[in-house]
């Protein structure tokens, strides 16, 4: 499913190249699960932000799916985004303006779909993660659950 091969990631300056990531080989399978520790300001953060797509390498290959990643444009990206990709960012990124509901029901809508499909998705989720008593309050209006509803609409 993922598969780095020889994959880096580094900035040049005038005088040198400095490497955030070096030789990186992964591999990690469909249904496996994996932790990723080390100490802080050692790439951590940028390692996942090539695999999901939001950064690219700066050298060697990256392939999700068997796709090569490391190829695609803009277009190819988003696409696997919406299909595949969840986020769950330390900043939340919840949009304020839209209550619980319409903040889960939002990538839906990029995926495009249905509206009857929409609702039994949302109507699920918000059951799952004990939110449906606030499905119409703001993020504002959330406490410690505003990550909890950043992580219910990952998945999505």
């Amino acid at each position: 499913m993922i598969h780095f091969k020889n994959a880096d990631k580094y900035v040049d300056s005038r005088f040198q190249r400095l490497f955030i990531l070096k030789v990186i080989d992964l591999v990690v399978e469909q249904e496996e699960f994996v932790s990723i520790m080390s100490p802080s300001g050692s790439g951590k953060s940028t390692l996942l932000n090539i695999i999901g797509m939001l950064d690219k390498p700066s050298a060697g290959e990256y392939f999700f799916y068997d796709e090569p990643v490391h190829k695609f444009n803009e277009r190819k990206t988003s696409s696997i985004h919406k299909e595949y990709m969840g986020f769950v960012f330390q900043a939340y990124y919840l949009i304020d303006e839209l209550t619980v509901y319409e903040n889960i029901e939002t990538p839906l809508l990029y995926r495009g779909v249905k509206s009857k499909e929409r609702a039994s998705l949302v109507t699920e989720i918000l059951d799952r993660f004990h939110m449906v008593a606030k499905k119409d309050l703001f993020p504002e209006q959330l406490s410690g659950e505003q990550q909890l509803l950043g992580v219910a609409r990952a998945p999505i």
